[in-house]
């Protein structure tokens, strides 16, 4: 195999991922934060976020004299930029080689339409050099061929054939010294992804050969890496070697995301401790006794509201509305994990409440009603609670079970630190990763990550990530 030479431009080892920066309104305190605590990369997507991560990093450069190292995500076009696509196309001039993937989501990686997106972030960051730009999962167009209708080969093919056309564009704009390097962003470099798709990445690699020779600038890849989801330094795919042993071979620095937060056979798992005070684990028979309370609180609600002088569509949507403690009771011990019972709370259970009291606002006319629904929604707040404190006890449990099949696994003793703290340093000392991105929205947790480089581990390659395996049968054995 042909080796190459690591590229002169080695990313710093941890990276900030930008994605939590739109909501927050402090979202330049947490950069100087970063910033203070040594982070010099950052990981931006314009089309999440509409480009205010980048917005933010280059007033903030400009003033400070200050110069980030950005990864600019591109491909993906939702938010703003999907409607100028609509809008576009409208007006005769569509972004050319568009996909429109879903309702409020298409891709495209056109020399043409990357060409803009690059001037559109040197504006935003109010310089002109990126160091790189990833492609955005190149799978989603091969997943969107084959369901319009086209065979997996010639899907494949014309997969190929456009990310030819973007190497040669990126190529071009490296030799110009606007970019340092670019690469791709999947998760469907491996046989047994979550998606049944496989990127060829050794046809990839041959792709930036045949458009930049062998000092082409395809240098970057970024995957999803965890401490449940490490098969890049496992599994042999490519000639005998590892994912992560193949790119290394071909100098390509591998930065892994999604470090903390694991998916396990579709469902989320974050690997830390719950973000809660350690609880006593609350008995099931509790739980349901409190979804007893609950249920007797919306009877009586129901029953207060429907002897109200109704119509009768309000009639049925306050019958149809009111059925939240049968939902709970059904369904609120069926969570898999901590993570997925929060993700349940806070989308469809919070936007469930939120469409009930929007509807009951204009009925609670009577002094009656009034209190009812003040004493359903303290029932409802006591159950969430409590069900929040079981899963909670039941993830403070598996990481501390986690805790001995790790040592045993590195042979060597773990010091007490916060499981996330040790997540990220498994892979910082994994051979074949560059560069870790974390996504945090408070400097206590920046630190906290900070804080990783400080754990002292063994070199960790395919031999000891396969020992490590025996950590994901605490989670799918007993939670």
């Amino acid at each position: 195999m042909l080796q190459h030479q690591a590229p002169d431009f080695p990313l710093p080892s941890l990276g900030l991922s930008t994605c939590r920066f739109p909501p927050l309104p402090n979202a330049r305190d947490l950069l100087e934060q970063a910033w203070r605590h040594g982070v010099r990369l950052f990981a931006t997507a314009p089309s999440t976020d509409d480009g205010f991560s980048e917005s933010t990093l280059g007033e903030w450069s400009a003033q400070t004299q200050q110069y980030p190292i950005v990864l600019a995500s591109v491909g993906l076009l939702e938010g703003m930029l999907y409607h100028r696509a609509l809008e576009r196309e409208h007006e005769g001039r569509p972004y050319l080689e568009l996909a429109r993937l879903r309702d409020g989501l298409s891709y495209c990686i056109h020399p043409d339409f990357l060409q803009e997106q690059l001037q559109e972030c040197r504006q935003r960051l109010r310089h002109n050099l990126l160091l790189g730009v990833v492609l955005q999962q190149p799978e989603l167009f091969l997943q969107w061929a084959i369901a319009q209708g086209l065979p997996r080969d010639e899907a494949q093919h014309e997969l190929l054939r456009r990310l030819e056309y973007a190497f040669a564009f990126l190529e071009q704009e490296c030799q110009q010294g606007y970019l340092r390097s670019y690469g791709i962003q999947s998760e469907c470099l491996l046989p047994h992804s979550a998606s049944s798709l496989l990127l060829p990445f050794p046809e990839l690699v041959e792709l930036a050969r045949s458009v930049g020779g062998e000092e082409h600038h395809f240098r970057l890849l970024l995957i999803p890496f965890n401490l449940f989801e490490p098969q890049a330094a496992i599994e042999p795919v490519i000639g005998g070697q590892t994912l992560l042993e193949y790119a290394v071979g071909y100098g390509i620095q591998v930065v892994a995301y999604r470090p903390l937060n694991a998916q396990l056979n579709g469902r989320p798992v974050l690997i830390a401790e719950p973000p809660v005070a350690k609880t006593t684990l609350v008995s099931v028979e509790h739980i349901r006794g409190q979804l007893r309370e609950f249920v007797h609180a919306e009877t009586q609600l129901l029953r207060s509201l429907t002897s109200l002088p109704l119509n009768g569509v309000q009639r049925d949507m306050v019958r149809e509305s009111l059925t939240l403690s049968l939902f709970l009771q059904d369904h609120w011990h069926e969570f898999a994990s901590y993570e997925d019972w929060i993700r349940m709370q806070s989308g469809y259970l919070t936007e469930r409440l939120r469409s009930l009291a929007q509807l009951l606002k204009p009925l609670l006319t009577t002094t009656g009603a009034e209190q009812e629904w003040q004493t359903y929604r303290a029932r409802l707040q006591q159950a969430l609670s409590d069900i929040g404190r079981l899963y909670a006890a039941r993830a403070w449990e598996r990481a501390r079970r986690l805790r001995p099949v790790l040592e045993e696994a590195l042979q060597c003793p773990i010091p007490p630190v916060p499981l996330a703290q040790l997540a990220l340093a498994l892979i910082r000392h994994t051979e074949g990763i560059r560069s870790i991105l974390v996504a945090s929205s408070s400097a206590d947790h920046i630190a906290e990550n900070i804080a990783s480089h400080n754990l002292s581990l063994p070199p960790l390659r395919r031999q000891q990530w396969t020992r490590l395996q025996a950590a994901r049968l605490i989670l799918e054995h007993g939670f």
